[in-house]
């Protein structure tokens, strides 16, 4: 029998690895366990920032990609929203008081207001303002995505402040890169639930620093960074719906969102059909292989459409960035007359949600910035979504253009209330098809 192998113990180990009883890398900001499991480290000092009262940071290579472009959830390198080469979180140490304070600041102001805003329900703030800082006290990824959101939020009442500027891109920039680390890592049940959040408040940050963009030359960007930002909250909760399934801090979010009811609608008879007019001799021209994903790619876009026109409250009109197909998103990538039109309507529905400050003014810059590179062709299928979308004051029905008894009535259709009870019967399903395995529903 050959002599064991000799190994040099670790003696400085972190604290968290001590009580595990494993061996500790010992690197310095955080060691290598620490890291894999996206859990805080007591290797890593506090944060600190510059005179400049805001934290400096080591920028991460700002290399865009797609949270939405893994084939499968298995996927992780490609699940990255934002930055594909991330690189290790540097804080200067010169005024540590300065940098607690201006924490301090941040989070307060999360508990205490931007918590409030992410949704319209009682128990959905809880886990804002409560359940989800408490995850982050093991993952610094997410107390940064916090601190980021909370940043731009105050940011939107005091537009001048540029502390508040550096700091919500430098926090959201630790974030990202810390978080698509892991993403290369793998999803763990020990990760899921901060990932899960880190991912949400990403989508949120997209969301809103729309408002803040000043578009080049005075030349629209596209919103793609929103798509994506969104398609990546759900590749994450598919990839991790067998641990988020019994989270009883994420479950309440997840279950909040209606399970869709669309109607295919074959005759063309609801509201957004006359987006699909034309669309058999579009198909016509496209090489065969890609006639029957785009079709389907348009027709899923209108049909949410018409789901959300129809009840246009938040959890609804804001799921078409994360339901539509990826294929929708290309097309969006390359300005396809049609999928413009589209999304323009998406954004004329988020009228409906002007109150609230990350979704503030989308709407009519939006519409606007797309009209302003769609085709004259196409310019009469912008009508509604222009009326809607300059619109001032409360929403009319002669300007929706149907009623909107349906905002104001609990049960309007008693068959689609008892779908959406079922949320996670839908998740589930796609879980299984897209992890390739059968997941056993709770009891």
């Amino acid at each position: 029998m050959p002599p064991r192998r000799s190994h040099k113990k670790s003696k400085a180990g972190c604290q968290r690895c001590k009580n595990r009883k494993i061996k500790c890398d010992e690197v310095h900001p955080t060691c290598g366990n620490c890291l894999k499991h996206g859990v805080s480290c007591d290797f890593e000092c506090p944060a600190t920032p510059a005179a400049s009262s805001t934290p400096s940071f080591a920028a991460p290579s700002p290399v865009m990609g797609s949270a939405s472009s893994a084939s499968t959830p298995r996927s992780n390198s490609t699940m990255m929203p934002l930055y594909q080469t991330p690189t290790a979180l540097v804080r200067a140490h010169s005024n540590p008081a300065v940098s607690r304070s201006l924490e301090f600041k941040l989070l307060h102001h999360y508990t205490a207001l931007t918590s409030q805003t992410f949704s319209d329900t009682k128990e959905q703030n809880h886990v804002w303002q409560v359940d989800i800082p408490t995850i982050a006290y093991d993952a610094q990824y997410l107390m940064d995505a916090i601190l980021a959101v909370s940043a731009l939020h105050l940011r939107s009442i005091h537009p001048e402040d540029h502390s508040l500027i550096r700091a919500s891109h430098g926090y959201m920039a630790s974030s990202i890169a810390q978080y698509s680390n892991l993403l290369n890592q793998g999803l763990s049940e020990m990760n899921a639930e901060a990932l899960f959040s880190t991912s949400a408040l990403i989508a949120f940050q997209a969301s809103a620093s729309r408002r803040f963009d000043d578009d080049a030359n005075g030349t629209y960007t596209l919103p793609l960074a929103w798509f994506h930002s969104f398609q990546g909250v759900k590749t994450i909760v598919l990839a991790s719906w067998q641990w988020l399934r019994s989270s009883n801090r994420i479950y309440p979010i997840i279950n909040s969102q209606p399970a869709l009811f669309l109607d295919p609608d074959p005759e063309r008879k609801l509201f957004f059909a006359p987006l699909l007019e034309g669309l058999e001799e579009q198909l016509a021209e496209l090489p065969a292989i890609s006639r029957a994903e785009t079709k389907q790619a348009y027709e899923h876009a209108v049909s949410f459409l018409n789901w959300s026109h129809q009840k246009p409250v938040r959890n609804r009109i804001l799921g078409f960035a994360a339901t539509v197909s990826r294929h929708f998103v290309d097309l969006i990538g390359q300005r396809d007359p049609r999928a413009l039109v589209i999304t323009a309507c998406f954004f004329a529905l988020t009228k409906m949600t002007d109150d609230v400050w990350w979704l503030e003014g989308i709407a009519k810059r939006e519409v606007g910035g797309i009209f302003s590179i769609l085709p004259e062709p196409w310019w009469p299928k912008m009508e509604w979504a222009l009326r809607v979308a300059n619109h001032e004051g409360p929403m009319s029905e002669e300007v929706w253009g149907s009623s909107l008894r349906s905002l104001y009535e609990n049960d309007t259709v008693k068959l689609e209330n008892q779908c959406e009870a079922d949320v996670t019967h839908h998740i589930e399903m796609l879980a299984s098809m897209v992890n390739g395995c059968v997941v056993e529903p709770l009891d």
